[in-house]
């Protein structure tokens, strides 16, 4: 009887081991499919954005923030721009990179990143939301 329960026990162990992975992957895939369709010929222009403070955020399946923004523009020009959240790994590590880059080239256009593609679509679709939603304070 006891033997019964362990292999049991073992097979859920095995089967939860093996499928989360799974899961997240294909999770992770499909919000980047999204981001990649919310922000297709997205081409933002800096100048024509009114001065303010913009925030935005995109949600993949409109439950989990997977990039949160916060940036500011002021005569045209980014005056500072932070994201709040980055989920996907290895998106913090490449957070102050997107963040560098936008503020190098001062443009809100972001380039992909070099192991870091679905963090920069999420970071782009976060830039978008925010001028979409045009909240600005």
């Amino acid at each position: 009887m006891k033997f019964k329960n362990l292999i049991s026990y073992i097979l859920v162990f095995l089967a939860s081991f093996l499928i989360t992975p799974l899961a997240i992957t294909s999770f992770v895939k499909k919000a980047n499919d999204d981001a990649n369709q919310y922000i297709e010929r997205f081409e933002p222009v800096t100048s024509r954005l009114p001065d303010g403070i913009y925030k935005g955020k995109f949600k993949a399946f409109k439950i989990i923030t997977m990039s949160k923004v916060e940036f500011e523009i002021e005569n045209g020009f980014i005056k500072n721009i932070n994201f709040i959240r980055m989920t996907r790994f290895p998106g913090n590590a490449y957070k102050s990179d997107i963040e560098n880059q936008i503020r190098n080239t001062g443009q809100l256009e972001v380039n992909a990143i070099s192991g870091a593609t679905r963090t920069c679509n999420f970071a782009k679709a976060a830039i978008k939301a925010a001028i979409d939603n045009n909240v600005i304070k």
